[in-house]
């Protein structure tokens, strides 16, 4: 079926392919054209593709695949419900691009963008800008400015604060944080990642950056001071520079522009480069740079990957090069650790004691009582928590599983126990505390965390989602300045901000 106007669809006459598939309307006389989508949605034939393609790439700049128009049409057809106007007059809207469409693109960002960061990635990249980027442009500069663009939840600019509170002091940093997803963005502010965020960090990373919990890593006040967090839309020229901040010293932007079309992944990296201070540097993810040519930039290459400086006058031919391909290592599959099984002993005859000697005292059976009540059990706790914090994990597991032993009812000290398996790896037994923990208690938030970022750990992406939309179901109503995560003093508030992000919900408007 014909479209009047490729570079948008018609409204009039007969429904055209995209009006169908936004509506979820089935299609009389399908041409051969159409395709499903990888996730079973609604199909589209080649004509509706190229529409969707085309405002996605004008509205985020990013590449097209069947699962990426899947979402956007989706999106589009909720916020159409959401705005009372019909599919035709919102796919309109975004077309128009506008201040009403630039708007919108930051609404549905969050359903659309990939987020997959964790801190300290990459660790010979971090020393590189510990030792030698950030030394060399505080060397020419009292103050400086250096940008996480693409930030996702944040762990890459508090990566950036970290290394730079270590190589010049919080006094002469300043970091802007920047990501199109306003979901994200308010989980960066909050600096609150599960353990396994720290899986690139090294113990030096840690030290006086890091305030350690039982279930969460929290960013320390000092190092989230330096950061700055904005909602910014690196495919949006108008934007540019972000909060009219210019003369950035170093600007970060990894695995971000390898989702993007050429031209718009040349037309971010010529903006970027404006943004630079004179000698200011440009560090890109491997392959970003791949096949263009961008003026005013040179090539340094260190063992840790390429580096792009801002100079002037550089001749075409030396302002790109490609970086190789970083392989990707092997993940090693910890083997859970083996619990070892003491036999108890049952003795059935008590010898009788010869005449007159003193018979030993019968225990009490209060203080028999004593040793497992919850009182025992929360005192094991506590004690737990802040061994974890001082990271004896040994002695909080003790703790731990004598708090569990004490009151077989809570399911906090199984919580408890199952973070700190899993920070030694041990996963199947982990799971096994928190199926014991979400028994007792199938609403218990603090369980549905763990769960969530367990099954995250292990692949189970669909399965964590599960986990960390009933947690965010079990805070609804709950003031946002209760405990949501006792043992590391999380909020509601900050936990509903955690858990949206890690839903990809959309952005409210």
């Amino acid at each position: 079926m014909a479209v009047a106007d490729e570079s948008f669809p018609s409204c009039r006459g007969k429904p055209i392919f995209i009006r169908d598939m936004l509506l979820k309307k089935p299609v009389s006389n399908p041409t051969p054209q159409r395709v499903a989508s990888s996730n079973g949605s609604a199909d589209m034939d080649a004509a509706d593709r190229r529409i969707l393609s085309r405002l996605l790439d004008r509205g985020l700049g990013l590449t097209s695949s069947p699962t990426l128009l899947a979402a956007l049409a989706k999106q589009c057809r909720l916020r159409a419900a959401s705005l009372d106007k019909s599919p035709e007059a919102y796919l309109r809207l975004l077309h128009a691009n506008g201040s009403d469409a630039k708007a919108e693109w930051i609404l549905i960002a969050p359903a659309i963008v990939v987020g997959e960061t964790f801190l300290y990635r990459d660790a010979a990249l971090w020393e590189l800008i510990e030792t030698k980027l950030i030394p060399d442009a505080a060397s020419t500069s009292s103050h400086v400015r250096l940008w996480s663009a693409g930030c996702s939840t944040g762990e890459e600019a508090y990566s950036l604060a970290g290394v730079a509170h270590r190589a010049v002091g919080h006094k002469h940093v300043r970091i802007l944080g920047t990501d199109v997803n306003p979901v994200a963005i308010a989980a960066a502010r909050v600096g609150i990642y599960g353990r396994w965020s720290m899986r690139g960090a090294e113990a030096s990373d840690r030290n006086g950056l890091i305030v350690n919990g039982a279930q969460t890593v929290r960013v320390s006040e000092e190092v989230k001071s330096l950061v700055r967090f904005e909602t910014h839309n690196l495919n949006d020229p108008d934007a540019w520079p972000p909060l009219g901040a210019k003369a950035f010293d170093l600007i970060i932007c990894r695995n971000v522009l390898i989702y993007m079309s050429e031209s718009a992944r040349t037309d971010v990296i010529a903006r970027f480069v404006t943004a630079l201070h004179p000698r200011g540097l440009l560090v890109l993810g491997h392959g970003e740079m791949a096949g263009l040519r961008i003026h005013n930039l040179s090539v340094e290459c260190y063992d840790a990957g390429i580096v792009f400086r801002k100079v002037e006058n550089v001749s075409q031919e030396q302002s790109a090069a490609s970086a190789s391909k970083q392989s990707k290592s092997a993940i090693n599959r910890i083997v859970p650790k083996q619990v070892a099984v003491t036999k108890r002993v049952f003795r059935g005859f008590i010898p009788t004691p010869p005449p007159g000697a003193a018979l030993a005292p019968r225990p009490k059976l209060a203080a028999e009582r004593e040793m497992l009540s919850p009182a025992i059990c929360r005192r094991h706790v506590a004690s737990a928590i802040q061994s974890a914090r001082e990271g004896k994990l040994q002695a909080a597991e003790r703790d731990a599983t004598a708090a569990a032993a004490a009151d077989a009812l809570d399911p906090e000290p199984r919580v408890l126990l199952a973070a700190l398996c899993m920070v030694r790896g041990a996963w199947v037994e982990a799971e096994g505390q928190l199926r014991g923990a979400l028994f007792l208690d199938p609403c218990f938030v603090p369980a549905l965390w763990q769960m969530g970022n367990l099954c995250s750990m292990t692949g189970r992406k669909r399965q964590a989602s599960r986990a960390f939309a009933r947690a965010l179901n079990g805070l609804d109503g709950i003031a946002d300045d209760k405990v949501a995560l006792p043992f590391d003093n999380v909020t509601v508030g900050e936990l509903v901000s955690l858990l949206r992000a890690e839903l990809a919900e959309p952005a409210r408007a």
